[in-house]
């Protein structure tokens, strides 16, 4: 599990479950999995994706339209 989160440090814990199920052929509640892996010493971070469209101008535009309504 550790290379695993080395290799992909987002990875999800029902991912991680679909691994060792795949590689090892183990099935493994996901409570085993987050134990160990807080018992090594990883923490968990919330993974958050910056939006692709992203654009400030749009933005000011809309929030320009959407004043004039309300």
């Amino acid at each position: 599990l550790e290379a695993c989160i080395k290799r992909q440090p987002d990875i999800l814990l029902t991912k991680m479950q679909d691994q060792l199920r795949e590689t090892c052929g183990v099935k493994v509640l996901i409570a085993t999995i987050s134990r160990m892996i807080r018992r090594r010493g990883f923490t968990r971070k919330k993974v958050t994706c910056p939006s692709v469209e992203h654009n400030e101008d749009d933005r000011a535009a809309y929030k320009m339209l959407v004043g004039e309504h309300f």
